[in-house]
């Protein structure tokens, strides 16, 4: 895959799979911006890895729920690095709740999981959209789950907000076409910080155990990356969760 002279923009770039992938654009030839809303350490560690290997990044803050902000993020990446043409929707929030305890789940806490998970995208992505079709070209991919084809995952809202943005991908590809390709992938558990950050101990404790079926990060990034550089593949959602969803 060869991104010499593109640009990336990669929400929640400096954790996890948004960190990974953003290296991995970046070894591919291509100028990252890395998102990040508070986790500015961590971006910046991020982007000073990827300059000291001689490639070129960007740290930008922005609240990805919030319009103006996203589109001045936008507007500062396009300044300093050129035109976006490689949005990575990775940014995502959850908080544990189990399933059965409906009650637990506060509207507070629906509409926050809701706005970073599937507003965010879209604001991302309207923001993005027109430099892509100016251009004649443009790829986004969403970052879902495998909970969204599913009933179980850290809490009901998180599971319907992955549902939501797999069908935030397809409307958008049909809305995009033909200039821009939008796909999601949809990975299963991985061995991330998001874990300790989300989860309670106990539930953290068991997912490293191999309870489930643990998918590599790497895998994900070599599927993501995949998508980036097909030109033919739009409105799809890649599953990579080793089987889980089949047992």
């Amino acid at each position: 895959m060869d991104l010499d002279g593109r640009v990336a923009l990669v929400t929640g770039g400096g954790t996890g799979l948004g960190r990974a992938t953003a290296l991995a654009l970046v070894g591919a030839g291509a100028s990252v911006a890395v998102n990040y809303s508070r986790s500015r350490r961590e971006a910046e560690g991020v982007v000073r890895r990827i300059r000291d290997r001689g490639g070129t990044a960007l740290a930008v803050q922005a609240d990805i729920t919030d319009g103006p902000a996203v589109s001045s993020m936008v507007a500062s990446v396009e300044e300093e690095l050129g035109p976006v043409s490689i949005l990575v929707n990775n940014a995502g929030t959850t908080r544990y709740v189990p399933f059965p305890d409906v009650e637990a789940v506060a509207a507070e806490e629906w509409r926050r999981i809701m706005d970073v998970n599937v507003t965010g995208a879209f604001l991302c992505s309207r923001a993005v959209a027109p430099g892509m079709r100016s251009m004649g070209a443009g790829k986004i991919i969403n970052v879902a789950s495998n909970s969204a084809f599913t009933s179980t995952g850290s809490s009901i809202p998180y599971v319907v907000s992955k549902a939501a943005l797999v069908s935030l991908t397809r409307c958008l590809a049909s809305a995009l076409a033909p200039e821009v390709q939008v796909n999601a992938i949809a990975p299963g558990w991985m061995l991330t910080e998001w874990i300790d950050r989300h989860l309670p101990p106990d539930r953290a404790r068991q997912i490293r155990s191999g309870a489930v079926p643990l998918v590599p990060v790497e895998d994900v990034v070599r599927s993501l990356t995949g998508l980036v550089a097909n030109d033919s593949i739009t409105g799809e959602v890649a599953v990579v969760d080793r089987g889980e969803m089949l047992g």
